[in-house]
């Protein structure tokens, strides 16, 4: 039996969601629990990589049981109940067989949260910055990166293996005091992309950047891009299926 689950998890102290050899990961996780419930060992299937230190709010993953569920409220609480307490799963649901968590994924939203000043309760899911910004210049850059481009520029090199392109449908910042949130959403995104979009798009406001996205894109290597924005501030938002 195939089952799509969604889970909640700060991911500070994580080295992403991807399974690594002694490596403390949000999969390694879940799978270990979902043992430890049902005597069953399996491989779980995540929507996509995430960077140390990112969280989610609504991550999917999906798995394979041979018992079915019959008790599925007592199978997540018991799920949570052994699981690391930064992990939460939400919700849990019977999937066809062919469905995948990765593969069958439309598109994805993540947003990342800037806090522009000094605030102690802010600092752990947030990049603190305290430079006066051109808000302006930054949205016509995000209106910029809306479309299919090619992404060698705001992608960590060595995790393009082929084509670089990308859609990205919506990307827009909003502003509430010193609180900036920017939404991105997509087809795919390679590692550190969003990160770098952000950070390119801080450099932007700060006048360190005078390039429009068009000629960001031209450039295709990282090293034209803004700082690579910390992980803290960023958190996967959603998964779209049909």
């Amino acid at each position: 039996m195939n089952y799509l689950a969604f889970c909640e998890f700060d991911g500070r102290k994580f080295k992403g969601w991807q399974s690594q050899k002694h490596r403390n990961t949000i999969q390694d996780n879940i799978e270990s629990s979902i043992l430890r419930i049902t005597g069953e060992k399996v491989r779980i299937t995540g929507v996509g990589r995430t960077d140390s230190g990112v969280s989610a709010l609504n991550y999917p993953f999906n798995f394979k049981l041979e018992k079915r569920i019959n008790d599925m409220p007592l199978f997540i609480r018991s799920l949570n109940g052994v699981s690391d307490r930064k992990i939460f799963i939400k919700k849990i649901c019977i999937a066809s067989d062919e469905f995948s968590a990765r593969f069958s994924c439309l598109k994805k939203t993540y947003k990342y949260t800037i806090f522009n000043g000094i605030s102690p309760l802010n600092r752990d899911f947030s990049w603190q910055i305290n430079y006066e910004l051109n808000k302006e210049k930054m949205n016509e850059f995000l209106k910029g990166i809306i479309g299919t481009h090619d992404f060698h520029t705001f992608a960590r090199m060595k995790s393009v293996k082929e084509s670089a392109e990308c859609t990205i449908y919506e990307a827009d910042m909003k502003v509430k005091g010193k609180t900036i949130i920017f939404s991105i959403t997509g087809n795919r995104f390679f590692h550190n992309m969003v990160r770098f979009i952000v950070g390119t798009a801080v450099f932007i406001g700060r006048g360190k950047i005078e390039n429009t996205a068009e000629e960001l894109f031209a450039m295709k290597h990282n090293r034209f891009a803004g700082k690579l924005a910390p992980a803290e501030g960023l958190l996967f938002y959603k998964a779209y299926y049909k």
